[in-house]
């Protein structure tokens, strides 16, 4: 025993060096460990970010690019409305407009980078407001929006089945892109006094218009605010 503790008397400094030379490298490949860890989900982070950021600014276009569609359906509604009231002859115009009347349109967008958030974790992302936000952008507000669009869809399928067949030559006479073509009406004069027709223009006009105030308007804005807090956070977390 006397020997033990003599050996260790004279070895302290040695076993004590040795001590701290183990206790360093199970510290620091502990915090390599923890630092590729934090280095790791920091990348998943931003590939998350720069994912919804990429899919969020195509749907964007696609939203003012159906604005601007609906906002020609629009004034197509109030010229037919004005030739109605004002009494005025049928002129080869009108039939573009008549063509606008109903639009079947669809936003096309992607939520898969949210799905694969989702699938992975939420908490993937780190700044609570940034996370709060998406959730209710896709979740809510897409959710939302989907629903106004589908009963939208409804009601234009159904005037067009049962609607424009006995008061148009034909229907669907779209060009390109857009909604560009012609609706040539079976009997122009006989249309100002068609009661269910005249109620369906009008009510048209003040859905496209509600349509366009509320839904899209609402939808345009949230996803320009969602972008511009991405950019924000990209620029905060890839410094």
């Amino acid at each position: 025993m006397k020997r033990i503790f003599t050996t260790l008397a004279q070895k302290w400094p040695e076993y004590t060096l040795e001590i701290l030379v183990i206790t360093i490298s199970i510290w620091g490949a502990f915090a390599l460990n923890n630092w590729g860890d934090k280095n790791a989900r920091k990348k998943e982070e931003l590939e998350i970010l720069k994912g919804c950021k990429a899919e969020l600014t195509k749907d964007l276009l696609e939203i003012q690019f159906n604005m601007s569609e609906l906002n020609q359906s629009l004034r197509s509604l109030d010229i037919i409305l004005t030739a109605f009231e004002q009494n005025l002859p049928y002129h080869d115009s009108l039939a573009s407009y008549f063509n606008y009347t109903l639009l079947p349109m669809h936003f096309v967008h992607s939520t898969s980078t949210f799905e694969t958030l989702k699938s992975k974790g939420l908490d993937i992302i780190s700044n609570d407001s940034v996370r709060s936000q998406l959730i209710n952008l896709y979740d809510s507000q897409y959710e939302f929006f989907i629903q106004g669009e589908t009963e939208e869809l409804e009601h234009i399928h159904y005037n067009l089945r049962h609607l424009i067949p006995d008061r148009f030559e034909s229907s669907w006479n779209f060009q390109g892109d857009s909604f560009q073509g012609e609706m040539i009406p079976i009997d122009f004069e006989a249309l100002k006094k068609d009661t269910k027709y005249l109620y369906f223009i009008k009510t048209q006009r003040n859905r496209t218009n509600s349509y366009i105030e509320f839904f899209y308007t609402n939808l345009n804005n949230s996803v320009k605010s969602m972008i511009h807090a991405l950019n924000q956070e990209l620029n905060r977390i890839d410094r």
